[in-house]
């Protein structure tokens, strides 16, 4: 879907960070204890997902 005005196309961009997020909470869960290089790796981009979310959040809070 293809946002109409930049609140929406935020709002989009919102929900694809939050899907995924709960992807990559799911392959950290499913390495688990079994590959902890795997999971850093993952680890570490789940928090830059999380900020982008906070981010996006934030400026539409703002508007």
């Amino acid at each position: 879907m293809e946002g109409q005005d930049l609140e929406e196309m935020i709002e989009e961009d919102l929900v694809a960070e939050r899907i995924a997020i709960e992807s990559y909470s799911e392959m950290i869960r499913f390495v688990g204890d079994d590959d902890p290089t795997t999971r850093t790796m993952l680890e570490g981009i789940l928090a830059m997902e999380e900020e982008h979310a906070d981010d996006l959040a934030g400026y539409l809070e703002d508007m």
